[in-house]
């Protein structure tokens, strides 16, 4: 009975990460086609002007305006929210195989993220209170942060495209900020499982924690745009 509330959770938890997944394939967009930052803001505010222009037009139109604002009789060829949602779907459809895997990346980037973040509290937990026992608990989170961030990576190089260099400086530092992320986990994980010294896993986890905030902000700025967090 108590596996329950914790499936519930794990369940909410990807229904979440799936419904995340539409507003990080239109975001990487740009990202695909190789446009720097300032390319990117101004193809949005273009797309948000075009619309803005689009419905101020629709209030001078009569027949417009009819569909708008449906007569008493009920007469009207708006767009109903379940046309509205096919639309959606089939603009969203997967063209290819890289296509598809590249959507995968904002979903498998959470796991690994989690893992190793946990791992390093896990690690100076160990380091302040030895007594504590978490050695075992350690190896499985750098093992399965390692995994995850290695599939994160390779997904990451299917959404933003087969280049060593992006005109994008964001997407530049996210790029190879990831790699190297993936690339400093399976070193945390050799450190975990074949040395008996813990300096050198302590030393590529505390790496690996700032090396992980700083890449989800960059995260961030590609999903909602400069300044995300409003500090500049």
């Amino acid at each position: 009975m108590k596996q329950i509330p914790v499936f519930r959770q794990v369940m909410a938890l990807v229904a979440v990460a799936a419904f995340a997944v539409p507003i990080a394939v239109h975001a990487h967009e740009g990202h695909k086609d190789d446009m720097s930052d300032a390319e990117m803001v101004q193809m949005e505010m273009h797309e948000a002007t075009a619309k803005h222009e689009e419905a101020a037009g629709a209030m001078h139109d009569p027949e417009l305006m009819a569909q708008a604002h449906p007569s008493a009789d009920g007469v009207g060829e708006r767009q109903t929210p379940e046309q509205a949602l096919e639309a959606a779907i089939a603009e969203n459809r997967v063209t290819s195989t890289g296509d598809f895997l590249g959507r995968l990346h904002p979903i498998a980037a959470h796991f690994p993220v989690a893992l190793l973040l946990m791992a390093a509290l896990a690690e100076l937990l160990l380091a302040l209170r030895p007594a504590l026992g978490l050695e075992t608990t350690v190896r499985f989170l750098v093992a399965g942060g390692a995994i995850g961030a290695l599939v994160a990576a390779l997904l990451g190089w299917f959404a933003a495209g087969w280049r060593l260099s992006d005109r994008s400086q964001t997407l530049g530092i996210h790029r190879w900020n990831g790699s190297a992320v993936a690339g400093v986990a399976i070193l945390a994980a050799w450190f975990a499982f074949r040395s008996n010294r813990r300096s050198g896993l302590r030393v590529t986890l505390a790496i690996l924690a700032v090396a992980l905030v700083v890449q989800g902000y960059l995260g961030g700025e590609m999903v909602f745009g400069p300044n995300h967090l409003g500090l500049e």
